[in-house]
C-alpha cells in the first residue's frame, strides 16, 4: 500500500517508520516551516528508531512537494496536534482524488469533522474515505533530526471511526497490519471524546 504521512514531528516520524517497517511504500511530507526532520530523512533515505521499535526504515520520499507526496497514495495519515489539522487539511484536500483515504491521527478535537469542513466535503460524501483515531498509538520523542525513540506502542485502546461511519471498516482494513489491536469506534464522537 502507498502511504503518505503528513507531519514530521514525533508522531509523524513514528508513524512513517512503522508503516515502512511493515512493508508499505511511505512518503513523508511537511510544510517548509518544518525543514529539519524532512531534510534529514531525505538525506538518509529513511528514519532511524530505537526503543520498542528499532532499526532503519526506508522512506520513498521526504520533502515539501505535496503533489509528489500524494502521488498514487492509497492512505494519507495526518499526524499532529489539534491546531495542525486545519492547516494540514488545507494543504492536502485540493490534491486528493476519489478513492483515497484520509486518517487524522489522533482525532484531536473532531479531526475528521475538521478535515471534511476544510476540504468542503459533505459529511455523507464517500468519494474520499475520511476518519480518525482516538489517540496517537505511540509514546515517542525525536532524539535527533530523522531519529526517534519509541518508548511504547499501544497494542490496544486505539479506536478508529470513519465519517460517515461506513468508512470505518475500510480504514481498519488499511491499518490493522500495523495496528493489530485497533478497533472500530461507535462514531467520531467516541474517538474525539476519548482523545
Amino acid at each position: 500500500m502507498n502511504v503518505t504521512v503528513v507531519g514530521s514531528g514525533n508522531g509523524g516520524l513514528a508513524t512513517a517508520f512503522d508503516f515502512a517497517q511493515h512493508g508499505h511504500a511511505v512518503r513523508l511530507f511537511d510544510t517548509p516551516h518544518f525543514p529539519d526532520h524532512v531534510a534529514e530523512v531525505a538525506a538518509a533515505g529513511g528514519i532511524h528508531a530505537t526503543g520498542e521499535l528499532e532499526g532503519f526504515a526506508e522512506i520513498a520520499y521526504a520533502g515539501h512537494d505535496i503533489e509528489t507526496a500524494l502521488d498514487a497514495a492509497d492512505l494519507v495519515v495526518l499526524v499532529g496536534p489539534a491546531y495542525s489539522t486545519e492547516h494540514q487539511s488545507e494543504v492536502v484536500a485540493p490534491r486528493l482524488v476519489p478513492g483515497q483515504a484520509v486518517l487524522v491521527c489522533p482525532a484531536s478535537c473532531a479531526g475528521a469533522i475538521t478535515f471534511r469542513r476544510t476540504a468542503g466535503l459533505a459529511l455523507d460524501d464517500e468519494t474520499i474515505t475520511v476518519g480518525e483515531t482516538s489517540t496517537l498509538p505511540y509514546a515517542v520523542r525525536i532524539v535527533a533530526p530523522g531519529r526517534v525513540n519509541v518508548f511504547h506502542k499501544l497494542s490496544a485502546g486505539v479506536y478508529v471511526a470513519g465519517l460517515p461511519r461506513s468508512g470505518t471498516d475500510r480504514l481498519l482494513s488499511m491499518i490493522q497490519g500495523v495496528y493489530p489491536g485497533a478497533e472500530a469506534a461507535d462514531s467520531v464522537f467516541q474517538t474525539t471524546l476519548q482523545n
